[in-house]
């Protein structure tokens, strides 16, 4: 359902609504020094799961880090394959919690599930089988990285239809559906084709999360914490092996 959401609706505009690709970048630069992946990483191989676009990759790339990147969308992954060329990028089509497309790359001086990634996992329970795939990839000493808006309280039901992003040609608007252990996500993106409005839609389901529950997974998996910060309305969690 969510690979499907991607290729028809989300992919193709992932980048723009996310502010553009200048903004993606500094935004990854950002997060990546938060989380002690700055300076020269040559010689270091990262697992970037849910990688998107790959603007975390780009970055780390740059730094000399070699990255298998790791997403469901293909064509995310055609758009970083198109912007970035380098030897050292690995990109793979597959589920996060497939290990044996990816664990033969490793090990791994970082794994990194960020951008809201955790909460497409299919269920809970899946979050702790995650973190025990990163505890087992990793290098000693190695760094877990994790990203995810908390979706503990539920917003009123006017506050809970928003616009992510808009211009002349284009509105993007998200509505949120709460269930108990998920939030219904439907995107509405109106474009404007020269002659008339065009709508498209579509929804998807993510897992509501919240830190002391997903710690407490880390845990379970013998990872040991690293940071925990909220930033812009997203929780940063980094363990080490």
């Amino acid at each position: 359902m969510i690979e499907g959401h991607y290729e028809q609706l989300l992919a193709s505009r992932y980048t723009w609504m996310m502010g553009g690709i200048e903004n993606c970048l500094a935004a990854a630069r950002q997060l990546l020094d938060q989380i002690g992946l700055a300076g020269d990483l040559a010689g270091r191989t990262v697992l970037d799961l849910g990688s998107g676009p790959g603007y975390h990759a780009r970055v780390l790339i740059a730094r000399g880090a070699r990255v298998v990147a790791v997403d469901l969308s293909q064509s995310c992954l055609n758009e970083l394959r198109r912007d970035c060329t380098s030897a050292k990028l690995i990109p793979l089509h597959a589920d996060l919690l497939d290990r044996k497309s990816f664990e033969p790359l490793g090990p791994f001086a970082a794994v990194l599930c960020l951008g809201d990634t955790l909460a497409h996992l299919p269920e809970h329970a899946s979050v702790g089988q995650l973190c025990q795939i990163a505890h087992d990839v990793l290098t000693p000493g190695g760094i877990f990285a994790l990203e995810f808006r908390e979706q503990t309280k539920e917003l009123t039901a006017k506050d809970a239809v928003f616009t992510t992003r808009a211009d002349r040609d284009r509105i993007m608007q998200c509505v949120l559906h709460y269930e108990a252990t998920r939030v219904w996500v439907t995107d509405v993106v109106n474009e404007w084709n020269g002659n008339a409005w065009e709508s498209k839609k579509g929804s998807y389901p993510k897992l509501r999360l919240d830190a002391a529950g997903v710690a407490r997974e880390a845990a379970g998996a013998a990872l040991k914490p690293r940071l925990d910060e909220l930033k812009a309305g997203r929780r940063i969690l980094a363990f080490h092996r």
